[in-house]
């Protein structure tokens, strides 16, 4: 696992200079860069926080861990994986105002946290399908994907998932070429408490706590094993301040496989993040 870093800052002169050293590009003013954390990072961390007589921190400096990358040693070994890529975004939820009360229950006005879906999502128009492409999601819908309904008729279907219809917002009719995979709740918590993704309160609304939606880590594996092919979790994820409240996908090593093999998804760390094992 490599850990990475976004660093930050409003740069000066001398600071676009010292950074030019280690291939570093950046432009004077705001400004920020990815690093992984290696030799070079320290340095550049050591050089930016020691203490010295002349102030060598530029204005606003900050630096978080912002992701992890897995070989794919790493990704063969797990078992199960967060799956990042459901599609790339085709539109929005309809009514673009308002579709998150219409779809879910017990929404918390705060952080965005929700209970269940309620109602069949609705999208502008029938979507036009690129080559090859059977599947997408929505903007601002992080937890659910949707799939081309002759693909999930003749592969996911006999695997015993389920489906919704999705609907066009003005005719309230289904669309003729699209559904969306039914994801069941899992039967177990993860073990997030005192993770690297614990890292949010408790919502002083509802009283649900969010865990942190980056990359950090391999994710906690559920505190109670149970069979599934495809599953979301209970908890939710994301930023209370961006309105962000998302479920993860979790897939099983043969679902995974089975996307891979129909080029759904690649074998990569960009689309995959490992489960660690019981």
């Amino acid at each position: 696992m490599i850990k990475k870093h976004h660093i930050f800052a409003k740069w000066r002169k001398q600071d676009v200079e010292y950074l030019k050293n280690f291939g570093i590009n950046i432009r004077d003013n705001y400004d920020s860069f990815l690093i992984p954390e290696n030799e070079i990072y320290f340095k550049i961390i050591d050089h930016f926080t020691s203490k010295s007589l002349f102030k060598k921190q530029p204005p606003e400096f900050s630096f978080i861990h912002s992701l992890s990358e897995f070989s794919k040693e790493e990704l063969d070994k797990a078992d199960r994986y967060i799956l990042n890529n459901i599609g790339k975004p085709k539109g929005y939820p309809q009514p673009k105002n308002g579709y998150k009360e219409k779809s879910y229950s017990k929404l918390c006005s705060k952080c965005c946290t929700y209970n269940s879906q309620i109602s069949l999502f609705r999208i502008k128009n029938e979507p036009k399908w690129g080559k090859n492409q059977v599947h997408f999601s929505l903007n601002w819908i992080f937890d659910e994907t949707f799939i081309k309904k002759d693909f999930f008729q003749e592969v996911f279907a006999p695997l015993g998932l389920k489906s919704r219809d999705v609907l066009i917002h003005n005719t309230g009719k289904p669309a003729e070429t699209v559904l969306q995979l039914v994801i069941p709740e899992a039967e177990s918590d993860l073990q997030l408490d005192g993770s690297t993704y614990d890292t949010q309160k408790f919502c002083p609304v509802c009283g649900i706590k969010k865990y942190d939606q980056r990359n950090l880590d391999f994710m906690p594996p559920f505190r109670k094993d149970f069979d599934f092919m495809i599953c979301k979790t209970k908890e939710s994820f994301g930023e209370t301040e961006t309105h962000q409240a998302n479920r993860k996908i979790i897939i099983s090593k043969e679902f995974c496989n089975l996307l891979v093999k129909h080029e759904i998804i690649k074998y990569n760390t960009y689309d995959l993040l490992p489960v660690r094992s019981s």
